[in-house]
């Protein structure tokens, strides 16, 4: 918590329950980049590409129901 980076977000989160949006933003462009890399560079069966894209899809919304900061 006295991280000079990320101890304001990890005490904002402990106490508010709330994610500054730059950080949602980051967060979500990062999640969605790497999922799709990964499901078309990395696997080649259609089930496994829809449960990944799933995956985002649900990571996703559970960020965005955090309040913002």
């Amino acid at each position: 918590m006295n991280n000079k980076y990320f101890g304001t977000i990890v005490r904002n989160f402990l106490i508010n329950k709330s994610i500054p949006l730059k950080t949602k933003i980051i967060t979500i462009a990062t999640l969605w980049c790497t999922i799709l890399l990964s499901a078309f560079l990395a696997v080649s069966l259609w089930w496994v590409r829809v449960i990944l894209i799933a995956i985002a899809i649900g990571v996703t919304i559970h960020i965005l129901s955090y309040r913002t900061t």
